[in-house]
């Protein structure tokens, strides 16, 4: 199974080259402030897209997702074929994928929670025999490196993967920290579509599971 991971196209979504495959998944932040337009326009995108399966999460700018519109921003999804996991997950020929838009709570921005017992409850739902790991944040330690020099994952998360060891953990969320490094058995992806300065710099990652 050929996967295209990308991630942070805050409506840039355009300007990136894809391939094909079977499957596409998007990792979160595809608006600014989540504008049902915004929405519209990325998935009409995604659609025309040569690949079997889309699958996408939301990210801390998606607010369409997370306040009173996110049934019309969850149908428009549905509406052009993308399958839309929110601490949910779907099995595609075998492979089990789980995806998840919370991240660690920064200034109020969408999806965020408390570090600690609040986002832990979101992990706890995550099946121990997930393949691949779909969440908009990082684990702590891995691809979660600021321009400022601080780390800014999720130690809860790390824990989890650590116990649940899939085959792959798909992010974004920390542009400058685009990439791919296998740790302990696990491919963990930074599929950061934008820089720091937001500017459409990091083309999709393809992988094989």
């Amino acid at each position: 199974m050929k996967i295209t991971f990308f991630s942070d196209t805050h409506n840039q979504h355009s300007r990136l080259t894809f391939t094909s495959g079977d499957v596409l998944v998007f990792c979160g932040d595809l608006t600014t402030r989540g504008a049902l337009s915004e929405v519209k326009e990325f998935a009409e995108f995604v659609k025309n897209l040569d690949y079997k399966y889309k699958i996408a999460i939301a990210g801390n700018h998606d607010f369409c997702f997370d306040d009173e519109r996110k049934t019309e921003a969850e149908l428009i999804f549905a509406n052009n074929g993308i399958i839309y996991l929110n601490d949910s997950g779907i099995e595609i020929d075998g492979i089990k994928f789980w995806g998840s838009p919370i991240q660690p709570w920064y200034h109020d921005w969408a999806f965020n929670r408390a570090r600690g017992e609040e986002i832990k409850k979101h992990w706890d739902l995550i099946p121990l025999d997930t393949d691949v790991l779909i969440i908009h944040g990082p684990p702590y330690g891995i691809l979660d490196l600021c321009a400022s020099g601080e780390r800014v994952g999720c130690h809860d998360l790390l824990e989890y993967v650590k116990r649940i060891k899939p085959a792959i953990n798909a992010f974004g969320h920390i542009h400058e920290s685009h990439g791919d490094v296998v740790l302990d058995g696990v491919k963990f992806i930074n599929a950061s579509s934008l820089d720091k300065s937001y500017k459409s710099t990091f083309p999709p990652i393809d992988v094989e599971i």
